[in-house]
């Protein structure tokens, strides 16, 4: 992103990218009397709230791992260690998910400091409460992925302003009661909300993106392993709301190009800023392939896609080339292709593209020629309108309406360049479908290891997996969640760790 992003960079700057969590003092602790006393200080908060999601730095690679390493289509270059790990499903509890955990707790912790703090100001009642709500989605946002990621966990509703056990040290909560604490803070957004922002406030949480959340949710808790009843439904229901307030892009490469990125199909993602210090993305460089010039210093190559999935598009599916970079010409002028023969290419980093470290990921190209591994400016998009009109046919074909699901469905599908309509209304084909689908249209944007945890996916996936397959890791029940971290077990005695691990 651009200079209008400069006042979230202040600010950010100003925080710093220490750890922090709910055992370390928290800047709630700040007499907040002397520091909020108008909008501009709310926003300033409510900033920092939004801080780790903004946070960069080696954090960007596991956030990637973690949510879609785990699919059968990505695989890594550096095998041995956590990267290996987590791509072949095989988690244990001291790898780096765990600092997902801090991250999300120091935006709640953040979050409802801001909460609590607005009714002191003296703002407008609209005003405020569209203040409260921006906080409440922040917080719904983190719970939402640490109820995917770990199952149930403690629950902080308040600031932390004491260090006592009974503050600190709390247990966990049922799944459910998390979800609860989403759905009832998203809905409170989704209605106080503004509908967009100006060009100097973009990437701030919308209504349109409470909904489409809180549409996730319903999905989410109607498949594994809540299966709540008439959720498909609500899902429908919600998503639908929102169903011609965006459009996709008509090139699906222009999604993620670094020059279109206030598209009108983003609905919520991390703006990042080329070449300013601690304001870019490190993700572009340890994604890029072996001397791409589309990354600092060629890039690492440190993730990919798979053959088999490459292999899996129909040759005119624009999001086959849209996501993997088969080919390319080098930052020296000599022409790459990926070598199905697994041998290196002599004098090529990391001996080039080949098996069995995978076909490049494509979705991050950086033309400006960043001037450092962590300040590449692609934005990372966490929710978009494809997404959005896939779990509409998702949700409606659940619901037993598979003739309604079709239009979504075709329409993610003509986008990438496929006049083949599909027409299947049998349920459990159709089912199969759209799965395949998501598969192909959000390959690397944080959904896998979700989707295949609500779909019941990740036995079958894992026997596809080429890292699983390579490390002999088979399944087993615990890997529908991630262990919860030794360093959180190790402080608070209360917490007890997920089955099997």
């Amino acid at each position: 992103m651009k200079t209008i992003y400069k006042t979230i960079l202040a600010f950010i700057l100003i925080l710093g990218y220490g750890c922090e969590s709910l055992d370390e003092v928290p800047f709630a602790f700040i007499g907040v009397e002397n520091i909020y006393k108008n909008e501009a200080d709310i926003d300033k908060a409510l900033l920092g709230a939004y801080q780790p999601i903004f946070q960069d730095g080696v954090n960007d690679l596991w956030l990637f791992l973690t949510l879609s390493g785990p699919s059968e289509n990505v695989t890594v270059r550096l095998k041995a260690g956590a990267q290996g790990r987590m791509a072949s499903v095989n988690f244990i509890d001291s790898d780096p998910q765990g600092g997902m955990w801090n991250n999300y707790y120091r935006g709640i912790n953040r979050a409802n400091t801001v909460i609590e703090t607005i009714p002191t100001v003296g703002l407008e009642t609209s005003l405020e409460e569209q203040k409260i709500a921006e906080a409440r989605f922040i917080r719904a946002y983190y719970y939402f992925n640490l109820a995917h990621m770990f199952g149930g966990v403690p629950l902080h509703l308040t600031s932390t302003t004491s260090f006592d056990d009974e503050s600190v040290k709390k247990p966990r909560v049922t799944l459910e009661e998390v979800y609860a604490v989403v759905e009832e803070d998203l809905i409170y957004a989704e209605s106080r909300l503004r509908p967009s922002w100006d060009a100097s406030n973009l990437r701030r949480a919308t209504s349109g993106a409470a909904k489409a959340f809180l549409g996730k949710l319903y999905l989410t808790m109607a498949g594994k392993p809540l299966e709540k009843d008439g959720m498909y439904e609500k899902a429908a229901t919600k998503l639908a709301e929102i169903y011609g307030d965006y459009s996709l892009v008509p090139n699906y490469s222009d999604v993620f190009s670094i020059n279109n990125e206030n598209n009108p199909e983003i609905i919520f993602a991390r703006p990042n800023i080329t070449n300013i210090a601690g304001s870019g993305t490190v993700l572009t460089f340890f994604a890029g392939a072996p001397n791409t010039p589309f990354s600092f210093n060629g890039g690492q190559y440190q993730f990919a896609l798979s053959e088999a999935f490459y292999d899996s598009f129909d040759a005119a599916d624009e999001r086959r080339d849209g996501s993997m970079l088969f080919a390319y010409t080098n930052r020296n002028g000599v022409d790459v292709e990926y070598k199905r023969s697994g041998a290196a290419t002599p004098g090529l980093q990391f001996g080039g593209p080949r098996r069995p470290n995978g076909i490049p990921f494509n979705k991050l190209r950086d033309p400006e020629a960043s001037t450092s591994p962590f300040d590449h400016g692609n934005d990372i998009i966490f929710m978009r309108y494809a997404d959005v009109l896939l779990m509409l046919a998702e949700a409606n074909n659940e619901a037993g309406n598979s003739a309604g699901a079709l239009p979504f469905l075709n329409e993610v599908r003509n986008r990438a360049g496929l006049v083949n309509n599909i027409t299947e209304t049998n349920q459990d084909l159709l089912r199969d479908i759209i799965k395949q689908e998501r598969k192909w249209e959000l390959a690397g944007e944080y959904t896998e290891y979700f989707d295949l945890q609500r779909w019941g996916d990740l036995e079958a996936s894992m026997a596809i997996n080429p890292d699983a397959i390579q490390f002999n890791v088979v399944y087993e029940p615990k890997l529908e969640l991630f262990p919860i971290p030794l360093s959180q077990l190790q402080t608070n005695p209360n917490l007890v760790q997920n089955p099997g691990y």
